[in-house]
């Protein structure tokens, strides 16, 4: 085991007490500063020149071990050194222990690393932090391609109406689209299933073997069903002129393009499916038309669609199973529609970034409540219908908007609007409790700031900063938020967003120097 030997006398110079001259030798001084690390004074750094740090570290230490009158000095063989010496010998004969462990030769990802067991679990404990999010994203993107295969499958099965299975299969067959290759789907659900499996392990060398694979699968399928997708919206605007012949050859040409999927899906022939749903041709036409038409894109409105699947076929196919489906280009209506009704119930977003975030929200987590929304509307445009006088499409606005922004209100708006208040409270406990101190650790080249003097710094660069902060939190808030967090989920994630963000940290590190300046305190 090394020895710890002192050549000279270390500390305050000159020294207040008796004894040898103090020299402050440069191995003596490094000597001393490990001796009380290990005694848990410090940390004290390496440098071998003695500093005001060192001294008062030294006195700290004599004042701990119980001396009357600390004298700052650390003389070879004394009673400070002898104080100091059982706790240095068992952090050297540790690090002796360490550098004896047998080294690892790890590979990974074609590169070999030599280390200790421990710092392997180390390194891999940091690999898994690092990689874990991106393969949750990974498996994130499998399993929406997969709920997006499977909506058109279900769809193909008459789990989603026998309407939309006879309208799904038109697009199909007039434009020959080529559904996504099952074998791709196997294959992203297989490797993704691996890549799970070797998450769950905290297995480096699985995860190795089995990330590679799953973004490869989960690739190759992602890009054969965005191919299906595009083949499809782009028969779909070829739909109209596919119906555009007489009821009888309508449902002629129905029934030999859709007995397929419907034979395969519930053992019956198109024919028999039609006139068990109740459905007459004339709206079994105008709903596949519909379809197609928000397939491929174009702006339909939801009231276009009403007008054509219902006014102009029956009020009971419309009550049945229009809510079943929202479409395409109504998010935005609808949230266009609310937004500045609700603008001044948060007041951190402008009507347009609300507008926003509610279209994002109905066309993500918010699909039941639009749905359910729209159920209720189109019963209530029934319920005027049998009075004999067909609502306008402004009185249908009127009452979708009216139910939206009741259920809006108590609970996504209602969540935004606390989230503000507790981020408030929030940001400012994160400045003043963690990123002020810690910027301030690293920029001062002091720790002794009186309490008074901090609280200055800290409401000077706060009123500089904390509109940056809140920005940040709302930020996130807007970018990332799916509409369905509490106000407490909210608050955590634009606490962790301004913890991050760089321009946020310059400008508290900038600010900081500033009022640093300004009192005179040394800056590193």
């Amino acid at each position: 085991m090394s020895s710890a030997k002192l050549t000279a006398p270390v500390g305050q110079s000159p020294r207040s007490s008796s004894g040898d001259e103090v020299k402050n030798k440069p191995d003596d001084v490094l000597l001393v500063r490990r001796m009380l690390e290990a005694n848990k004074i410090g940390p004290l750094g390496a440098s071998k020149k003695m500093d005001t740090g060192l001294l008062k570290a030294i006195g700290t230490f004599q004042k701990k071990s119980g001396f009357k009158n600390p004298d700052k000095v650390v003389d070879p063989g004394g009673r400070t050194f002898k104080a100091l010496l059982p706790a240095y010998k068992k952090m050297k004969a540790e690090e002796e222990k360490a550098a004896k462990q047998p080294m690892m030769e790890v590979t990974f990802r074609g590169k070999k690393i030599r280390c200790t067991p421990k710092e392997y679990e180390k390194v891999k404990l940091d690999v898994l932090k690092r990689l874990t999010p991106y393969m949750k994203s990974v498996l994130r993107n499998h399993e929406t391609a997969l709920e997006t295969y499977q909506h058109y499958l279900d769809v193909a099965q008459l789990k989603d109406g026998v309407l939309n299975a006879v309208a799904q299969v038109i697009i199909i067959e007039a434009g020959s689209v080529k559904m996504p290759d099952n074998k791709l789907c196997g294959r992203s659900i297989r490797a993704s299933g691996k890549l799970e499996r070797a998450i769950m392990t905290k297995d480096l060398k699985l995860i190795d073997e089995a990330l590679p694979e799953a973004e490869k699968a989960i690739g190759a399928f992602n890009a054969d069903l965005l191919r299906f997708l595009k083949e499809f919206t782009g028969s779909a605007r070829t739909t109209a002129t596919v119906l555009s012949v007489s009821s009888a050859a309508c449902f002629a040409v129905v029934g030999a393009l859709a007995a397929p999927v419907l034979v395969t899906g519930a053992g019956m022939t198109a024919g028999g499916a039609a006139i068990t749903s109740g459905a007459g041709v004339g709206l079994l036409q105008s709903a596949s038309q519909e379809l197609g038409k928000h397939a491929s894109g174009q702006k339909v409105t939801v009231w276009g669609s009403i007008q054509a699947m219902v006014i102009d076929g029956t009020v009971g196919g419309l009550t049945g199973g229009i809510g079943s489906k929202v479409p395409l280009g109504f998010c935005d209506d609808a949230a266009k529609w609310v937004a500045p009704k609700l603008a001044s119930k948060v007041a951190f977003l402008s009507t347009k970034q609300l507008e926003k975030f509610i279209a994002n929200y109905i066309a993500g987590s918010g699909q039941e409540v639009i749905k359910t929304v729209l159920g209720e509307a189109v019963k209530e445009v029934g319920r005027i219908m049998k009075t004999g006088k067909p609502p306008t499409e402004k009185e249908f606005q009127a009452i979708v908007t009216s139910l939206l922004y009741s259920a809006l209100l108590g609970g996504m708006v209602k969540n935004l609007g606390s989230f503000q208040k507790k981020w408030a409270y929030k940001n400012k406990d994160l400045l003043q409790g963690t990123i002020l101190p810690d910027r301030l650790a690293k920029l001062a080249k002091t720790n002794n700031i009186p309490n008074t003097l901090k609280a200055k710094l800290w409401a000077e660069v706060m009123n500089k900063v904390s509109d940056e902060s809140l920005k940040v939190g709302y930020g996130v808030i807007l970018s990332r938020a799916t509409g369905k967090e509490s106000e407490a989920q909210m608050t955590d994630m634009a606490a962790k967003a301004a913890a991050k963000d760089k321009a946020l940290m310059k400008l508290v590190d900038n600010e900081l120097a500033k009022a640093l300046k300004k009192h005179k305190i040394p800056v590193k």
